[in-house]
């Protein structure tokens, strides 16, 4: 998948919705591109005082890729919200 439409999308629905909630479910493999986006978006989201979140706690596949990239090497709290929303991580 190019992940240019994605981000398209995802940067109009920022600038007209209050909060972008988003569903993982589905993905059953994912690259360093899908972390780097979301990551990207929470930061424009936070600078434009709105929210970023996930509909449910990342599944085991992004988990994985979370932990191969380092983001869980020393995480925020926001981040283990944001990613896990507040449960164990997998």
């Amino acid at each position: 998948m190019n992940s240019r439409p994605f981000h398209t999308a995802l940067l109009a629905t920022l600038e007209t919705d209050e909060a972008i909630e988003i569903d993982l479910g589905a993905v059953e493999d994912a690259d360093l591109s899908l972390l780097q986006l979301l990551q990207a978006l929470r930061t424009a989201a936070e600078a434009a005082g709105r929210v970023v979140r996930l509909r449910s706690p990342a599944p085991a596949p992004v988990a994985a890729l979370l932990e191969r990239a380092g983001f869980l090497a020393a995480p925020s709290p926001q981040d283990l919200d944001f990613w896990f929303h507040g449960e164990a991580v997998q």
